[in-house]
C-alpha cells in the first residue's frame, strides 16, 4: 500500500513540475532568467489562445442548445417525429458537453484568473529587468 502512495505522490510531483507556468506562479518569476522568461512567456501566448478558442466553443455549443428545442418542434410539427427526436437528444448533449468542457479547462488551464496572473507576472518583470 505505501508503495502505490508514493507512486502516486510521485506522478503528481512530475505532472507538476511539468507545468511550468503554474511553477512560476508559486515560486516567482525573480528565479528566472530572462531567456526563460522569454519561452515561458510564449508558452503563455498558445496557452491563452488555446484557452480563449476552447471558451468561445463551449460558449457557442451552450448558446446553440435552444435551437435544438427549436429544431425539435419544428420537425415534430411537420411530421418529421424521429428527426425531431435526434434534435430533442442533442439539448441535454450540449449541456452535458458543456460542464464537461468547463470542467477540462478548470483542470488542464487551471482558470483565466490563473492565467492573466502568471502573464502579467511575466511581463511585468521582463519590463523591470528592460528599465534596469
Amino acid at each position: 500500500m505505501p508503495i502505490r502512495d508514493l507512486d502516486s505522490m510521485l506522478k503528481r510531483l512530475e505532472t507538476d513540475a511539468a507545468d511550468e507556468l503554474s511553477e512560476l506562479e508559486a515560486v516567482g518569476p525573480e528565479v528566472y532568467e530572462s531567456g526563460q522568461l522569454l519561452r515561458l512567456r510564449g508558452q503563455w501566448e498558445v496557452k491563452n489562445a488555446l484557452f480563449h478558442i476552447y471558451q468561445r466553443f463551449f460558449i457557442r455549443m451552450m448558446a446553440f442548445s435552444p435551437l435544438w428545442l427549436v429544431l425539435w418542434f419544428a420537425f415534430r410539427q411537420i411530421g418529421f417525429s424521429l428527426l425531431g427526436l435526434f434534435f430533442l437528444s442533442l439539448f441535454p448533449l450540449s449541456f452535458v458537453l458543456f460542464l464537461g468542457g468547463m470542467v477540462f479547462m478548470q483542470q488542464f488551464f487551471k482558470g483565466r484568473g490563473h492565467l492573466d496572473r502568471v502573464g502579467r507576472m511575466i511581463s511585468d518583470e521582463l519590463q523591470r529587468r528592460q528599465k534596469q
